[in-house]
């Protein structure tokens, strides 16, 4: 059993967009109260916490039992996220609330939700499309998270699904960078350069505006970069769908991609450009899109390791070396090295020493 994050717009009036806004503001303050007691006695533990915090979380910032537990529960889960890390967890700010089944509900009837507040249980409207839509038909989620998003409320319902298998004997590998996007081993190029001019020009605004350091100029950064991010994302939906119809229209029922965890820190250079390029680059969130798209269809999403995967030669297993897009192989020639990488990731990896290197298939990521 899969579970998939619906988003769905909540149909607000300003008096209930105002209870919204207290009841996430005492949940975010709760939360940043925990997080002092969780760090002043050295525990993440849900249990400890709960004794420690539950009864003065309730008399202190008016939450209904189970915004309590929920407020400990999110400040459990951000501090085991970060253990064995040297990062400290962030303070929490009043943008979202945490839902579960006993203190929301949705009703199939008239597309609403049920929400517990500070000022009670409220039911708000839903705004939902044909996708949203077919997604809830027939089904009781048990948990959601309501986000404000530039002054617009927001609702992620977490729901199961059971996707039928795929029949497709094929294996397609998809290579992802920042001259081309997205390089898969069927022959699809994606390119880049088109994002890469429009994130230099908002890079230029953004220094602009940053020099000038006034409240006006913040306010517009802000904006700006809700805008660009909302931008890429809709730029990643657009490519991952059609990464999914590439494999489909070739019969493969699996799609492998590099692990591309710790990535930033790897790739680093003492070229600034590049530098800036890879850290806002979004391919983790690329690769959600093309995961839970791809299963939802029944088709099976792997991540390989991404070591010598540019390097190898996916014909003969030999090291070869990279040039840009040029990769030379002592053996079979010159290729693309992009087309390259994206065969051997196909092929499940490849290393100088162990050219049989097994697939890695993590946990799916909530989306």
């Amino acid at each position: 059993m899969k579970t998939r994050t619906i988003c769905c717009k909540l149909l607000t009036t300003p008096a209930i967009s105002s209870v919204l806004k207290e009841t996430s503001e005492r949940f975010s303050d709760a939360c940043n109260y925990v997080l002092e007691v969780a760090i002043r006695e050295k525990t993440h533990n849900a249990i400890q916490l709960h004794h420690l915090c539950y009864a003065e979380v309730r008399k202190r910032f008016g939450l209904s039992a189970n915004l309590a537990v929920r407020s400990i529960r999110r400040v459990v889960s951000c501090m085991t996220k970060l253990k064995g890390t040297r990062k400290r967890p962030k303070v929490f700010k009043p943008k979202s609330i945490d839902y579960d089944a006993r203190i929301f509900s949705y009703r199939q009837a008239d597309e609403s939700v049920s929400l517990t507040t500070i000022k009670g249980r409220i039911r708000i409207p839903m705004i939902l499309g044909e996708h949203q839509r077919k997604a809830l038909i027939g089904k009781s989620p048990t948990c959601a998270t309501v986000i404000n998003k530039c002054g617009i409320w927001y609702i992620h319902i977490v729901v199961d699904f059971v996707a039928e298998p795929f029949d497709g004997d094929g294996i397609m590998g998809i290579d992802l960078g920042i001259n081309n996007i997205a390089t898969t081993s069927t022959g699809t190029m994606i390119e880049g350069e088109s994002r890469q001019i429009y994130k230099e020009k908002r890079h230029a605004i953004r220094a602009s505006l940053q020099s000038k350091n006034t409240k006006g100029s913040k306010n517009l950064l802000n904006r700006l970069a809700n805008k660009e991010s909302r931008r890429i994302q809709h730029e990643n939906h657009v490519i991952s769908k059609s990464i999914v119809k590439e494999a489909i229209r070739h019969n493969c029922g699996v799609i492998r991609m590099e692990r591309l965890k710790h990535i930033r820190s790897r790739t680093k250079t003492w070229n600034k450009h590049r530098n800036r390029m890879i850290a806002g680059w979004s391919f983790y969130q690329l690769q959600q899109f093309v995961q839970y798209k791809a299963e939802g269809l029944g088709l099976s999403v792997e991540f390989i390791d991404p070591s010598y995967t540019s390097l190898t030669c996916h014909r003969c297993f030999q090291l070869g070396s990279r040039n840009g897009e040029r990769f030379n192989c002592t053996t079979c020639g010159i290729s693309h090295a992009d087309v390259n990488a994206s065969h051997v990731i196909a092929l499940g990896g490849a290393s100088v020493n162990t050219p049989e290197l097994g697939v890695f298939t993590p946990k799916s990521p909530r989306l």
